[in-house]
């Protein structure tokens, strides 16, 4: 969805699904004046002074890069120009940092987000997590062969003649969900939980990969009472997010459950408990230098889950008042 308020949820590329088949289409954008080369390297893009460094394909260097990259990934069309990202990652360190000039790096895009565009972020999500594929698929899975890059990155094939199996980007996909009691009496309530993985005073809402057979709304209900041991009652679709972390597609939902009682897994969590709107007011943002308990970071599902559901319960308390 086109301008949506999530991270990594504004792509502008046309994908070019059926024209990147089609080997000589590609390399003719790879030999015009204005495609966009992106460099990447084992996850990490390339910025000078926080800048990301792009080049185009009339530059200098522009044709050396393109021949020293161990992919060319297309990720589509903006507007009349290609991009693609060139995959570096079966270079070493030393020999990477020859290619370009001294003071550039390798930087991790979470810790880059701040310095980049919605457009830009996506884009680079979706070239993360197409370069991450590549780089943990170079042998077929089936045979043990070396596999190739077709389709402009979004194919591989075995070379072994007697196997010739094709084998796709792959995306897992893991619900997020925003659990909500309301009693009888009292405000409505959501449950946040500590997780190990993540800072001490973070509260964030609950996630997990949704398992082979397993419908999304059976994930959900499956991990809220497996991490947290509340059976919901309902499970209501709100919003999805591409997550290059490394390549998952993250889908949020909004729980309801009429009985609050927790039983917590603590090899799963480190702590949880429901949490009033009024209580989460007074919550500070991740990263601040305070002992207050912390949303999660801005850029995130489980953010916007929240914020969500703390706009509605202040939209409900002007209705009732």
């Amino acid at each position: 969805m086109s301008g949506s308020k999530l991270t990594f949820s504004n792509m502008s590329l046309n994908r070019s699904s059926a024209q990147r088949k089609d080997d000589h289409w590609l390399a003719n954008h790879l030999s015009t004046t204005n495609t966009l080369l992106i460099p990447i390297w084992r996850d990490k893009y390339l910025f000078d002074n926080n800048e990301l460094v792009t080049f185009l394909t009339n530059e200098q260097h522009a044709s050396k890069l393109i021949e020293c990259s161990s992919e060319r990934l297309f990720l589509g069309i903006d507007d009349q120009q290609a991009v693609y990202v060139l995959n570096f990652s079966s270079l070493s360190l030393e020999e990477v940092s020859q290619l370009f000039k001294h003071g550039t790096e390798y930087l991790d895009l979470r810790s880059m987000l701040g310095d980049l565009t919605a457009k830009q972020a996506s884009i680079l999500a979706y070239g993360k997590s197409l370069s991450y594929w590549h780089d943990g698929h170079q042998h077929c899975g089936s045979c043990g062969h070396k596999s190739a890059s077709h389709d402009g990155g979004h194919m591989r094939k075995c070379l072994n003649e007697a196997c010739a199996r094709e084998h796709f980007p792959r995306t897992d996909p893991v619900v997020i969900m925003l659990v909500e009691h309301q009693g009888e009496q009292g405000p409505a309530m959501c449950l946040l939980a500590q997780h190990h993985r993540l800072p001490q005073k973070v509260v964030s809402t609950l996630a997990g990969f949704v398992d082979p057979g397993e419908s999304l709304e059976e994930a959900v209900a499956r991990e809220v009472f497996e991490e947290a041991g509340v059976v919901v009652d309902t499970v209501e679709y709100m919003v999805s997010q591409p997550w290059p972390f490394p390549g998952s597609l993250m889908i949020g939902f909004l729980a309801t459950t009429s009985n609050p009682t927790l039983n917590i897994d603590y090899d799963e969590l480190s702590g949880a408990q429901w949490f009033s709107a009024e209580q989460m007011s007074t919550f500070s943002n991740w990263g601040d230098a305070d002992d207050n308990y912390q949303l999660p970071r801005k850029e995130s599902i489980a953010r916007f889950l929240i914020d969500t559901w703390l706009v509605k319960q202040s939209e409900k308390d002007v209705t009732l008042s």
